[in-house]
């Protein structure tokens, strides 16, 4: 590792394969480093767009690290989530509105499909090789960035781990599928690059992490959402074997999707966009404009499920799920787990207990049948449980179940399969809520962000009790990078996921409870394991 004095007057220096970069002092004090907007791919335009990403070419002379990359392009970033997110912290109405107006007025953030950069945070002059998280970012595949406010934080670093934020494709840009694309592709099938993109993340941090005092050999690859969706992802690629050694889960499981990717409804889109003829070829392809692109993101309804990650014989093999099942995921030890009140800030957008019943909500007349056919034998018992039948509660109703049906079931049923074979898991529960006086979100998703990064700003209501929340998941988090386990002294133990079903209940006061909602989990195990079968 090359490096300079702890200074404020001398940035920081490091030697990489594509030549060296200079970054910038985050935390002088403690010796910790940013290098930001560092290129782990080659950008993805033109010739490159849709495909595979390839190798980062070298650079000249010293480069400048103290920026972050542009924001892979996006529809709507993540304004619309984060106004709820604001809205659901409980301030006083005049205050919600005045924090919504700030957000509203603050700048759109640079966006490029030359996108494929990552940032380290390290604490530099590392007495011995330190253990590596590479986090990859939530918005549901189709918007956020590895540079979001929430992730800029040195918590993690100060205990000694080095810090990895990715950006990866997204949206059409990232999961598109078409007919002239597959017919180039040397297995062909197109679709997936956002996730080859995750996966040349991780080649580029195994080539390059030493470089940060990082331990290649010591990698943990974390996610919230969609990041702990595609954590799964690779957890499940053949392709990602070797590149990782640790893997949380944070409200992510990718085994709800059963899918193959498909090339004719992306065809089709394009030509509802009037972007394409269903029979263009690649190169017309490439040459439509990103701004064109974005625009009937926005503007014209997505296939059916969007463009979301699939089956496509090679990147993915099987489904997540079949992978789970089969006990064909990468044999690391994993954290999982998942929030009290995910619903509350995603029923708005899906408007149904379910992502498989999308705006049985609006339906009153039809929704208990549509329940009843998507759930069968265990249908009455989830209606009665959650109050699914009761006009006052059945809204209430929904968002609980979506919760569990969409991230809780997931967690466990992953805890249980990677038990049977052999490997080690841990579940949490996380239910920290709000302080605020008025009405508030709960335990919302994405939540406990903030708490895994030390990064509970000003934005947020203050709750007595936040600091110590925040030293105990920060222990429990790099512990686990460490180790593969996340128990270590001044923290609550936290037992391995077993048949008695022990979570750790992280909020006001941590520790351990059995059982979490367990009847309505093993109603929607059965009707998960069911539809994965063997």
């Amino acid at each position: 590792m090359t490096t300079t004095s702890a200074t404020a007057r001398e940035r920081p220096v490091v030697q990489l394969a594509q030549g060296r970069a200079r970054g910038v002092w985050s935390d002088d004090s403690a010796g910790i480093a940013l290098f930001a907007g560092l290129p782990y791919a080659r950008p993805p335009v033109g010739e490159l767009r849709w495909r595979p990403p390839q190798a980062p070419q070298a650079w000249a002379g010293e480069r400048d690290a103290s920026a972050f990359g542009p924001w892979c392009p996006q529809a709507t970033g993540e304004g619309v989530y984060a106004e709820a997110l604001v809205a659901g912290q409980g301030f006083a109405p005049e205050e919600t509105a005045a924090r919504i107006a700030a957000l509203k007025a603050a700048p759109i953030p640079p966006m490029d499909e030359d996108c494929l950069y990552l940032n380290v945070r390290t604490p530099m002059d590392t007495s011995a090789p330190a253990p590596v998280m590479v986090w990859i970012h939530g918005g549901a595949h189709q918007s956020g960035s590895g540079a979001g406010d929430w992730y800029q934080s040195d918590g993690l670093v100060r205990e000694g781990v080095v810090l990895v934020t990715i950006n990866y494709r997204l949206n059409l840009f990232g999961y598109f599928s078409h007919p002239a694309l597959s017919a180039e592709s040397p297995w062909g099938r197109s679709g997936n690059y956002g996730l080859m993109d995750i996966l040349a993340a991780l080649e580029w941090v195994r080539d390059n992490i030493a470089a940060f005092g990082g331990d290649p050999g010591n990698v943990t690859l974390f996610g919230e959402s969609a990041g702990g969706q595609s954590v799964s992802e690779v957890m499940a690629s053949p392709l990602g074997r070797g590149l990782f050694h640790r893997a949380i889960l944070q409200s992510g499981v990718y085994s709800y999707m059963h899918h193959e990717v498909a090339d004719a409804p992306g065809a089709d889109w394009l030509a509802r966009a009037s972007l394409a003829p269903a029979d263009a070829d690649a190169a017309s392809l490439r040459a439509i404009p990103t701004a064109d692109l974005v625009k009937a993101l926005m503007t014209v309804m997505p296939p059916a499920g969007g463009f979301m990650p699939g089956v496509d014989g090679h990147v993915l093999p099987a489904t997540v799920g079949q992978a789970i099942v089969r006990g064909e995921t990468a044999a690391v030890p994993i954290i999982a787990g998942y929030n009290a009140d995910e619903g509350t800030l995603l029923h708005a957008f899906i408007q149904g207990p379910s992502t498989d019943l999308p705006g049985i909500s609006l339906n009153p007349a039809g929704r208990l049948d549509a329940i009843r056919a998507h759930y069968g034998a265990a249908a009455e018992a989830l209606i009665r449980l959650y109050g699914l039948d009761t006009s006052s509660e059945a809204v209430k109703g929904d968002i609980d179940m979506l919760g569990d049906d969409l991230f809780g079931v997931h967690a466990r049923h992953l805890a249980r399969r990677q038990t049977e074979q052999g490997r080690v898991a841990f579940l949490y529960f996380f239910n920290r809520t709000p302080p605020g006086p008025g009405p508030h979100a709960g335990a919302y998703h994405a939540a406990e962000i903030p708490f895994v990064f030390d990064s509970l700003s000003d934005a947020f209501a203050r709750a007595p009790g936040d600091a110590e929340l925040t030293r105990v998941m920060v222990g429990f988090w790099t512990n686990f990078a460490r180790t593969g386990d996340p128990n270590g002294p001044g923290l609550p133990t936290w037992p391995a996921w077993h048949e008695a079903d022990p979570w750790m209940v992280l909020g006001p006061k941590p520790g351990v409870e059995t059982g979490v909602r367990a009847e309505k989990l093993d109603l929607l195990e059965a009707v998960l394991a069911a539809r994965i079968g063997g």
